[in-house]
């Protein structure tokens, strides 16, 4: 049995601010040409409703994914969330998700790396399905970045937005889909350069060294996505679409230009809905898929790079 991604399910808050309503609401000193210019970033989803939490928007988009699978929450096995805004310090996110979605028999669990969720939560649902020890697992990013946001800190707090997504993997005797191979790496060393705070303390904010960390992104991003396709026997070449953590367009493009991917090949949604962390990549995922980039038989590469600092790559046949 491999592990096929069955369906992907999304939650986007109704409010859309563009760069200027963010820079008035909170009094900024940028533009929208200097953000768009560093960042790409034109406007970003963010959860006004106070009392609505991250597992709230966590359920929204795993119901949206079951619902789109024709199966009922009976039929979960599993649940792997992550979040970097998880609404308490444990229970996990994915037991309140779990609760709320009534699948009563899951297991339910949390994988801290903020923004590099996706490669290790793929990578190690798809080995349980592997083993046997699972037919269906959810694997979800839900944020609300804009409540971490120091709105005083310029440079970090516009490339932020909110948002959830979900995964479902699914166990499949179809050879030519599926999970494939992943590669993972971390340097605790460097934890210093993107990090939060305990929630509740004080000063919980989003703290980020820009530069260090985009020189990190594009150098590691480009060798671990190698890696992973080293691990599988496969080349640059075999890759059919490329979607990497939504966090900065000048990221994206450089490790895309770095590996000698056609632009059409990578695929990029930042300008619409800024770093949504943990749900960046299969907020991606859906919207290739909705616009019909995203074919069946196509080999998927998905890098991501997060706090920690983590990073990896996860490969897929669609």
């Amino acid at each position: 049995m491999n592990a096929v991604i069955k369906s992907v399910g999304v939650y986007l808050p109704e409010f859309i601010a563009t760069n200027d309503a963010l820079k008035q609401e909170h009094g900024l000193d940028t533009t929208d040409e200097w953000i768009k210019s560093h960042s790409g970033i034109a406007e970003r989803r963010i959860v006004k409703d106070a009392n609505l939490l991250t597992a709230d928007i966590g359920y929204f988009a795993a119901k949206n994914a079951i619902e789109k699978a024709g199966i009922s929450p009976s039929e979960i096995d599993g649940i792997i969330a992550g979040s970097m805004t998880p609404d308490k310090q444990f229970p996990a996110l994915a037991c309140y998700i779990q609760a709320k979605l009534g699948c009563g028999h899951a297991f339910a669990f949390d994988i801290t790396a903020a923004c590099g969720f996706i490669p290790p939560a793929l990578n190690t649902a798809a080995l349980m399905i592997r083993a046997g020890q699972a037919k269906n697992i959810l694997v979800i990013g839900a944020e609300i970045c804009s409540r971490v946001m120091d709105w005083s800190d310029r440079n970090t707090c516009i490339l932020f937005g909110d948002g959830a997504a979900a995964i479902l993997l699914s166990a499949s005797e179809d050879s030519n889909r599926g999970f494939i191979a992943a590669a993972l790496a971390s340097d605790g060393n460097l934890a210093n350069i993107l990090y939060l705070n305990t929630l509740g303390a004080e000063a919980s904010f989003l703290r980020m060294e820009g530069t260090a960390v985009y020189k990190l992104a594009v150098s590691e991003l480009e060798a671990i996505t190698k890696k992973a396709l080293e691990n599988a026997g496969l080349s640059v070449a075999d890759i059919d679409l490329f979607v990497p953590h939504q966090a900065n367009i000048r990221i994206i493009k450089s490790v895309g230009k770095r590996l000698g991917l056609a632009e059409e090949k990578v695929m990029a949604n930042v300008e619409k809905y800024g770093n949504t962390s943990s749900a960046s990549i299969p907020i991606a995922l859906h919207e290739a898929q909705q616009k019909g980039i995203l074919k069946p038989g196509m080999l998927v590469a998905m890098p991501a790079i997060g706090g920690g600092m983590n990073w990896g790559c996860v490969l897929f046949r669609w």
